[in-house]
This record gives C-alpha cells, sequence and structure tokens, in this order.
C-alpha cells in the first residue's frame, strides 16, 4: 500500500494549483488542434492519419489513400458550430432517449456467409502479431470494413447479431463494435458497444482508443462504470498519449477519464465498492475519484467508507472534506456575470470553447465568481460541463476538471449545509 494514497495527494494537489486560467494557457493547441489535420492536395481532402485521436471541433467523414500516412487515412471535416443557448431544459440529461434495439430483418444465408467472413477474418491475437503481421492483418480488417460499408443494408443487422452472440473477448469485440457504431451510430449501437468493449480482452488493444470511447460514451449518457472497474484491474493498465507531448496516462487517470466521463449518480456505488474492498490494489484511487464527485450521493457514500487498511490520515481527510472543507471564496464585486458563465459552460457541453475562452480572458480567476453568482439550479450545468471537459482525456482536462471541482464543492456543500 501506497504512504497515504498517491493519488489523491495529485489530486488534492491538483486542486490547489489549477485554474482556467492556467488550463487556457497551455492548451490552446487542444482548443485549435490541427496540427494533426492536413490537407490533402491530391485528394482535396483533410486528412488524419489513422491511430491519431480525432482533435476537437472535427468529425470523420470516410477514409482514403494518403502518402503522408503511408496508406490509409481518415477523412475529417469540421464539426457545425453551434450557438449556445439559455435553455434549462436542454441542460438536463434526456432520459427519454430509448437503446431498445432496431427492427431490422436478418438474411440467414446472408449471416451465415458473414460469420465466416469474421472467422477468417478475426482469427488472430493482436498481441502476438509483429510489425508486418500488423500491417498484413490491418490489410484484411480494411477490406472487411469496406465490404460491409459496401453492403450496408444487409450487413449491419448481420454484424449486430455477431457481437451480441459473440463471447470469445477477442479483437473482434473492439473493432466489429466500432464498425456498428461507424455505419449505426444510435443509441443501440452505442450501447452494444459499451458492453463489447468492457468484455474484451485489453492485450494488444490500442489502450488510448479503449479509454477515450469509453469517455466519450460516458459523457453521452451511458452507464461505463464496468469499463472503469475493469481498467482498474487491468494490470498494463498505462499509456502515453499519442498527442500532447506523449504525456503518460496510468491507472487512476485512465480510470478518472472514464469514471469522471460519465454521469456521477451511476459511478458513485462503483466507486464506493471498490473503495470498500479490502485487498482491491486500486481502492485508494476509486475513493480518491469519489471524494472529487462533490454530489449530495458522494458526500452519503464517503461517510460509508471503510478507513481499515488504507494508510494512515485517510479518515481524517475524509472527515475534513465533510465536515470543513477549504472552500473557494467568492469574490465581492464578481467580474463575470452569471449568464456569461452558463453561456460559456453550455458551450463546453456542446463542444464550442469559445465563449468559455472570451471569459477567462476576461477573468482568469473566474472561479470565484462562480462561487459568487451561481445557483443551486446551475449546479447540473456545472456538472455536465465538467464531464465534457474531461471527456476530452488529456492532461489539459484534468487540470480544468480540478477547478470544475473546487466549483462544485464550493456550490455543492453550501446547498447540502445550508449556509
Amino acid at each position: 500500500m501506497r504512504i497515504l494514497n498517491a493519488s489523491l495527494l495529485t489530486f488534492l494537489c491538483l486542486l490547489s494549483t489549477s485554474g482556467f486560467a492556467q488550463s487556457r494557457t497551455s492548451s490552446n493547441s487542444q482548443l485549435f488542434p490541427t496540427a494533426s489535420v492536413t490537407f490533402d492536395p491530391q485528394t482535396g481532402y483533410n486528412v488524419l492519419c489513422k491511430g491519431v485521436q480525432v482533435p476537437e471541433g472535427y468529425a470523420l467523414a470516410g477514409e482514403t489513400l494518403s502518402k503522408r500516412c503511408q496508406g490509409t487515412a481518415w477523412i475529417v471535416k469540421r464539426k457545425a458550430r453551434r450557438q449556445p443557448v439559455l435553455d434549462p431544459v436542454n441542460w438536463r440529461r434526456d432520459e427519454s432517449v430509448s437503446v431498445a434495439e432496431p427492427k431490422e430483418v436478418l438474411n440467414a444465408a446472408l449471416c451465415d456467409t458473414f460469420q465466416k467472413t469474421i472467422r477468417n477474418t478475426y482469427n488472430f491475437n493482436p498481441a502476438r502479431l509483429n510489425e508486418a503481421q500488423v500491417k498484413a492483418e490491418s490489410a484484411k480488417l480494411d477490406v472487411f470494413w469496406s465490404q460491409v460499408r459496401a453492403s450496408r443494408a444487409g450487413l449491419v443487422p448481420c454484424l449486430r447479431e455477431a457481437l451480441r452472440e459473440d463471447t470469445s473477448g477477442g479483437f473482434f469485440a473492439i473493432d466489429g463494435s466500432m464498425l456498428l457504431v461507424d455505419q449505426d451510430p444510435s443509441r443501440a449501437s452505442k450501447a452494444l458497444q459499451v458492453r463489447k468493449f468492457i468484455e474484451a480482452n485489453l492485450d494488444g488493444t490500442d489502450l488510448e482508443y479503449w479509454v477515450n470511447t469509453m469517455a466519450r460514451r460516458g459523457v453521452e449518457g451511458f452507464d461505463t462504470s464496468g469499463a472503469g472497474a475493469k481498467w482498474f484491474l487491468y494490470p498494463k493498465a498505462k499509456y502515453n498519449l499519442s498527442l500532447h507531448g506523449g504525456f503518460p496516462v496510468d491507472s487512476f487517470l485512465g480510470a478518472l477519464f472514464i469514471f469522471g466521463s460519465m454521469d456521477e449518480d451511476l459511478a458513485t456505488p462503483v466507486l464506493l465498492r471498490i473503495a470498500n474492498q479490502l485487498g482491491h490494489p486500486h481502492r485508494d484511487d476509486a475513493l480518491a475519484i469519489l471524494m472529487s464527485q462533490a454530489t449530495p450521493a458522494s458526500l452519503h457514500a464517503l461517510k460509508q467508507v471503510n478507513p481499515a487498511g488504507f494508510p494512515p490520515g485517510t479518515g481524517q481527510s475524509i472527515r475534513e472534506l465533510l465536515e470543513n472543507p477549504k472552500l473557494l471564496k467568492a469574490r465581492a464585486h464578481p467580474k463575470l456575470t452569471r449568464e456569461e458563465q452558463m453561456i460559456a459552460f453550455q458551450g463546453i457541453v456542446d463542444g464550442d470553447y469559445t465563449a468559455f475562452r472570451e471569459m477567462v480572458m476576461k477573468a482568469p480567476d473566474g472561479e470565484v465568481d462562480a462561487v459568487a453568482t451561481l445557483l443551486p439550479e446551475d449546479i447540473p450545468l456545472v456538472r455536465r460541463a465538467r464531464r465534457a471537459s474531461i471527456s476530452r482525456c488529456n492532461q489539459h482536462a484534468l487540470s480544468d476538471y480540478a477547478s470544475f471541482t473546487k466549483i462544485l464543492w464550493a456550490l455543492t456543500w453550501k446547498s447540502e449545509s445550508g449556509k
């Protein structure tokens, strides 16, 4: 066991030193991450090499051959920018969205043939391939994807059925569900993808892509707590970001990306269970994330944490957080209005940081204005902005997460304590 939770110390350090101004200054490349997107004069497309995270503000629009990427590359297009509006209804998660399976007609003969193609295509373990074999298998997968795209109406139902029936935990669970969402980005497809990603063997998997995908599904409202729990137990849970200077992501940060992106009320029970599981290798990491949630449910959960087995001082840290937390002090004369902040936070939810960046330029220490001007009914939007921000899964998102957490702790503690 580490001497006083290393993850907790790391996060508390973030809480004490981070700020929106620091994050925005250091993350301009994240706000305008076009360096990895290149215009290909041969095809007339903006392209992105496969394996590189899609920058914010862009969306995949197909694939093409690219000399720069020495093979196939993604075609990317800028997303249409939406103007954030003050609509309280849109700030609440829509619980009415159905994830029922679509009504599809299966062609039995076609699906039987397709199942054989799947077996012949995914008959490898990515963890055991050398560089030449990876290239060869990637070519087979490109052919497979092209086949499904060319016969989408008939093969997508077969693909969905094959994924539902597959119990191997092999690479098909990852790649096949990626293809399904690519061709049918419905909530039903994404729900199935979450299940298959949790079932999959992570050996040989692109761990950065796996974590990023689960974070995206989490911020969309899916329960990805099983993915967070799986990440905690994976012995090789670490990777370096493909962008952002190769920033190292370990078991704690990867779990924070996943649990932090999802609805806190869905994450809290799982985090509490892990924190109370004696002998769990990352119970202290789970506790650190639980302590950062700053929700009424997490405050109640912290009172149920069993301090046995934790390093000395852990119980005291929990009590101090619950009884006498060090909260942000509201600015006496705020520089920012409530409306300015609400528009900026809604912009983050919508994927547009323009208003947020302008707000930070006006008041670099705007956290104290948030505490001064925001109302209890504004807390859900702040939570959604925090989830959307951390779903970027990089070091700049960590800084923003800490800043949002400071705001939420002040607002939530004030609301719950009646002060």
